[in-house]
């Protein structure tokens, strides 16, 4: 007999942070955000337009980086 089953996080990011610098003003697309998502979950990332979903989207999907904060898939640092 087994322990109990350890549940391992597919997708983890903490205190993320995406600015964007437009001439004078800094933009922040996402601001300190922390997520775990499970192997297995279903997740839906919902919010207003100019919210920065796509931009949080982006970084998740490895085709952006954050300007800060960590980015763990599968147990890896691909921040």
């Amino acid at each position: 007999m087994g322990g109990p089953a350890v549940r391992e996080p597919l997708i983890e990011l903490k205190d993320i942070y995406k600015i964007y610098h437009m001439g004078d003003e800094d933009v922040r697309a996402n601001d300190g955000i922390t997520l775990t998502i499970y192997k297995g979950e279903f997740v839906a990332i919902v919010g207003k337009s100019g919210s920065g979903k796509s931009t949080l989207m982006n970084i998740i999907g490895a085709l952006d980086v954050p300007t800060d904060g960590s980015y763990y898939l599968g147990g890896e640092d691909v921040s």
